[in-house]
């Protein structure tokens, strides 16, 4: 693709214009869009050759941002320690949606790692194998070839601080047969993780408007938490959750009423 994109651009031996590629094809809905052009568009002969050209770099940056989502999907999976199917199954489903979700950006910078805890245990303890595509990771670099490094990826998105912070996320109770609650339970508790972190706070800063930059600087943490979950789109999730947990509220109310 990279070929065909440098052949359009100088193909038949014509030396493009400095503005060439910059014509931009905007989505105004999901079955409308409209040209981002200059007024001297209009008259240019190259339009075509430029919109297309202009639609290969998008597709070029769709595919990188894909690969380096499903490689940190990969790397997280990897180093997360989980004992069930159905807390796996939910995990994945969540990290997909919340690598997608606008502010998937700024997270390319936190190494999310989950320990899922037996409900029997009275203690445990987390290893995490450094293998060399963590390392890699962590420094930075690109861990297969062709795939994007987290710091590229961050500079291009906004130029968010290097370095990558890990997050270790504990959990020691699911809900069985509930998905939407098991991924009300994540995503709760990595918005929770987040919201409460200075570096995390300033990383989401740096990539918002500076609206919602001045409203999210005034939340608390449990309104920063809320405003995560609706961002990332696990409101119904949640909600799930809260009715899970409001029932096993009453359960033990009702367990310790007929104990006195």
């Amino acid at each position: 693709m990279i070929k065909q994109r440098e052949r359009m651009k100088g193909e038949k031996g014509m030396d493009r214009k400095d503005c060439f590629g910059s014509l931009k094809e905007i989505s105004l809905n999901q079955s409308q869009t409209t040209n981002q052009a200059r007024p001297e568009c209009r008259s240019c002969e190259e339009i075509r050759d430029c919109l297309r050209y202009s639609k290969q770099l998008d597709e070029e940056e769709k595919e990188k941002d894909e690969l380096n989502k499903q490689n940190m999907i990969a790397q997280i999976i990897d180093h997360s320690h989980i004992i069930s199917n159905e807390i796996g199954s939910c995990l994945l489903e969540f990290l997909n949606r919340l690598y997608s979700s606008p502010l998937g950006a700024a997270l390319f910078k936190n190494l999310l790692l989950f320990h899922e805890i037996s409900p029997n245990s009275i203690s445990s303890n987390l290893s995490i194998p450094i293998s060399r595509a963590l390392l890699d990771l962590l420094q930075g670099g690109k861990t297969e070839p062709g795939v994007p490094s987290p710091s590229q990826v961050t500079q291009q998105r906004g130029g968010l601080d290097q370095g990558i912070a890990f997050r270790i996320i504990l959990f020691q109770r699911s809900f069985p047969k509930n998905p939407k609650a098991n991924m009300g339970m994540i995503a709760y508790e990595v918005a929770r993780t987040l919201a409460s972190d200075d570096l995390a706070v300033k990383q989401i800063l740096q990539i918002l408007p500076d609206v919602d930059g001045n409203l999210f600087k005034k939340m608390d943490i449990d309104r920063r938490t809320n405003w995560f979950i609706g961002k990332w789109g696990f409101l119904e999730e949640f909600e799930a959750l809260e009715k899970e947990m409001a029932a096993a509220r009453l359960k033990d109310q009702l367990d310790k009423s007929f104990k006195v």
